[in-house]
């Protein structure tokens, strides 16, 4: 069923981290918390910001309120990451299978695309972000809905087998 990456998964799950995550009674739940703190931190940003370019907090700039807000994404996506591959890690196989879990990296993957596609199109702009246009709205409007999947898809991991 997983095919080729199924020795790696496996392999995965021999390594020590993954056994100390997998079998410690603390590890797993704090891990959850710092993922769920680092959600805060990366999708609350972004939800600002996008709702910046939808029309929305008009007295702060794009540029101010990027420039403010992006720290807080980078940090968010660290501590997501971080705690994301050693949740991962604790039960290589099952989340591999899972079809929520597939479902949220595709969103994941489908939403940092949508970010460097706006970068690359603001930078390339010479005005600013919130005048650009009904199209860099429709993809403001996207980020949110798609940051939202990712929400979802994430609560459904422990739903779905």
């Amino acid at each position: 069923m997983l095919g080729e990456i199924e020795p790696i998964l496996r392999f995965i799950l021999t390594l020590p981290i993954s056994k100390f995550v997998s079998g410690s009674i603390w590890a797993y739940p704090a891990l959850e918390t710092v993922h769920l703190i680092g959600l805060g931190l990366l999708f609350g940003p972004i939800i600002i910001y996008d709702l910046r370019i939808l029309g929305f907090l008009r007295s702060v700039t794009p540029a101010t309120l990027a420039s403010t807000l992006l720290p807080w994404v980078w940090t968010g996506f660290a501590l997501n990451a971080l705690s994301g591959l050693l949740l991962f890690a604790s039960d290589a196989v099952e989340f591999g299978i899972n079809p929520a879990f597939q479902a949220k990296m595709a969103l994941i993957f489908l939403a940092g695309l949508n970010a460097v596609t706006f970068q690359m199109r603001y930078r390339q702009s010479a005005t600013p972000a919130g005048a650009q246009g009904p199209s860099l709205k429709i993809q403001a409007a996207f980020s949110i809905l798609i940051w939202l999947s990712v929400i979802v898809a994430g609560r459904m991991i422990a739903y779905v087998a």
